[in-house]
């Protein structure tokens, strides 16, 4: 009965309210959908200003050359979430004079520090030499319209994805050693149209595995190359044969996003087997979604949407897929207290996932918009209640992260995990 009694209290007082809400989708020029901002963000918005990694490097080992390209990925990926923080700040200003420091930039730098370890680690791990990348780890501020320098797809010199709309029809994954040869896939984006808005996420990060799996293709030819093994179907059996397998998944999954939401499933299975290219040709890729001939920013998340866990408010222009609704929560990282340097990294994980909860939820409201299910009481039911059950776990974790670290565990902030309202 007490268990229940606080159970219940608790629940009563996550009824405070406020507003922070993502983007159901970004959506993708190559998807005929409203094209992303070149990395710029908000026509007001700053971007970030971050050292390029990629041009730094040299001398890859062909085993590390799969590890390398992930982590270069993910210092773009962080740039884009970067920008479309400040996109949101643009839009809807909040906090002090620092907030953007230490908000945005702040941990920027700390996500960045551990990608650039990582490749440092893939690079030793396969006999390299290991470079010390740590001063490319902080970024600082473009002014508003200047688009922020990507690493881009692997075969490129300098950074991102030179044109075609992103489709890397010359600029894609370009192997590792000079005389190995690299997968020829059929890119994919460019047999799509008419994805509905919500299941661009879906879609987008389906054509993000083709093209990573390419990128793993291409690094064991680049091994096979270096280290011949097998016999003379090795290449067919080991290489060519699991990934068009793997292909045949991904492009199946597409198939689901865009029918779970009330498009025609398209038919890709001819698009899952690839061949080689001669050594030295770059791999077709399918890149990432956004203008025609945008230096590597393609793909930001830009104008698109709602903003996310930190900010209040809708922060661009194209807004939420059809009609859907959208939930609205409380922001978290503004009400933090100050977090010690060492529970930084686990509180940032944490905000992160708020973030993805969030998104989700988003995503569960869009297909509901587009194919509506359950009674009138089927999304506070399936859709915010659950939400709000995992927003209580992590702000918890959150809490617990920074009690851990100077024994004053802040108790208020599961207030903050109330009941999300839907609008």
């Amino acid at each position: 009965m007490v268990r229940r009694t606080q159970k219940l209290q608790k629940h009563a007082a996550l009824k405070l309210g406020g507003v922070g809400v993502i983007a159901v989708a970004l959506l993708g020029a190559g998807l005929t959908l409203a094209s992303a901002d070149d990395g710029a963000g908000s026509s007001g918005a700053q971007t970030a200003n971050c050292p390029t990694v990629r041009d730094k490097l040299s001398n890859i080992p062909a085993a590390a050359v799969a590890g390398v390209e992930t982590e270069l990925a993910n210092l773009d990926k962080q740039i884009a979430e970067a920008n479309a923080r400040l996109a949101q700040q643009a839009a809807n200003p909040q906090g002090g004079a620092n907030f953007i420091q230490n908000a945005i930039l702040g941990p920027l730098a700390s996500k960045r520090t551990a990608a650039l370890d990582r490749i440092g680690i893939n690079i030793n791990r396969a006999g390299g030499q290991r470079p010390d990348l740590s001063s490319l780890a902080t970024c600082g501020l473009n002014a508003a319209g200047t688009a922020s320098a990507l690493n881009g797809n692997a075969g490129n010199a300098g950074n991102g994805n030179a044109g075609n709309n992103g489709n890397a029809g010359n600029t894609g994954n370009a192997g590792a050693a000079a005389g190995a040869q690299t997968v020829n896939c059929p890119t994919v984006r460019d047999k799509l149209s008419n994805v509905p808005a919500a299941a661009a996420a879906g879609v987008e990060t389906e054509l993000a595995n083709l093209d990573k799996q390419i990128a793993e293709a291409n690094a064991r030819l680049a091994q096979q190359a270096a280290n011949p093994q097998g016999g003379a179907n090795f290449i067919q059996n080991a290489i060519l044969g699991p990934l068009a397998s793997k292909r045949t998944a991904a492009l199946d999954r597409i198939g689901i996003n865009i029918n779970r939401v009330g498009g025609q499933r398209p038919n890709l299975a001819a698009l899952a087997t690839c061949g080689l290219n001669a050594p030295g040709n770059a791999s077709a890729v399918n890149g990432n979604a956004g203008n025609a001939g945008n230096a590597g920013n393609a793909g930001n998340a830009g104008n698109n949407g709602n903003a996310g866990n930190n900010n209040n408010g809708n922060a661009g222009n194209n807004g939420n897929a059809g009609v859907a609704q959208t939930v609205s929560c409380p922001s978290v990282a503004d009400r933090l207290p100050a977090v010690p340097a060492q529970a930084a990294a686990e509180v940032q994980r944490e905000l992160a996932n708020l973030n993805t909860q969030i998104a989700e939820a988003n995503a569960r409201l869009a297909q509901q918009a587009a194919n509506p299910q359950g009674g009138a009481n089927f999304v506070q039911n399936a859709i915010v209640g659950p939400l709000v059950d995992k927003r209580v776990a992590a702000i918890n974790r959150i809490a617990t992260a920074i009690g851990r670290v100077n024994g004053n565990r802040p108790g208020d902030l599961v207030n903050l995990a109330s009941p999300c309202t839907v609008r």
